[in-house]
C-alpha cells in the first residue's frame, strides 16, 4: 500500500536517520520499488558493514545505473585501527554522479550528506550541484549532521523517517506536474 503524498514545494527530500538506524536496506527497497513502476533512478547507493575500534568496516558506493561498486575506505592490512576514506574512490563515485545527473534522472538518490561532506568536503560540490538542477534530489542525512545540512542546504527540504512507503510517496510526489497559474478555474 503506498502512502499518499502532497508535495509542498521542496523537491529535495532529506531521510534523517540515527547513527544506530543506518538507511541503506530501506533506500536500496524504495530504488527497485521506484524502477519497477517505471521512474530512471539515478545516483549512488551505499552498503557494507560498520567496523568498530578494533577493525574497520567494509564500506561500498553503487551507482544505480550502472551497478558499478567500489569499495570507500582504504585497505590498510591487518593490525590496522580505524577506517580511512579512500579519496580516490571518492572522486571516481563523484564522477559517477555527476554522470547520473547529465542523464537528467526522475530522482537522484544520493547516498549520504556525512562527515566528510559536513567539513566541506566529500561529495559536497555534487550535492550542490545537483540541488541546483531542480531535480528530485533524495539525501540521507545522519542526525548528528542537520546542523550542517542546514547550514549548507538551507531550510527548504523534506525531513522524511527511514520509512520505504513515505520515502516512495515523497518521491512519487515529485513526478506529479507542480499546478500553473493557467490551470486555476476563475470564475
Amino acid at each position: 500500500m503506498l502512502l499518499e503524498f502532497t508535495l509542498t514545494g521542496s523537491r529535495i527530500g532529506v531521510v534523517v536517520f540515527d547513527r544506530e538506524g543506518r538507511p541503506d536496506a530501506v533506500l536500496r527497497h524504495v530504488v527497485h520499488g521506484l524502477k519497477s513502476v517505471g521512474l530512471r533512478v539515478g545516483g549512488l547507493l551505499q552498503d557494507g558493514q560498520p567496523g568498530d575500534a578494533s577493525r574497520c568496516g567494509t564500506l561500498f558506493l553503487e551507482d544505480i545505473g550502472t551497478g558499478r561498486r567500489i569499495q570507500a575506505f582504504e585497505m590498510r592490512g591487518s593490525g590496522t585501527r580505524g577506517c580511512r576514506l579512500d579519496f580516490s574512490s571518492l572522486a571516481q563515485a563523484a564522477g559517477w554522479l555527476r554522470d547520473a545527473m547529465e542523464g537528467t534522472p526522475d530522482i537522484l538518490l544520493i547516498n549520504r550528506f556525512g562527515r566528510q561532506e559536513a567539513a566541506g568536503r566529500g561529495l559536497r560540490d555534487e550535492i550542490a550541484t545537483a540541488i541546483a538542477t531542480g531535480l528530485p534530489v533524495l539525501i540521507a542525512v545522519g542526525r548528528e549532521f542537520l546542523p550542517e545540512w542546514r547550514e549548507f542546504a538551507g531550510p527548504d527540504f523534506v525531513p522524511l523517517d527511514v520509512d520505504p512507503e513515505r520515502i516512495e510517496a515523497w518521491c512519487l510526489a515529485c513526478m506529479e506536474p507542480a499546478p500553473s497559474a493557467s490551470d486555476e478555474i476563475i470564475s
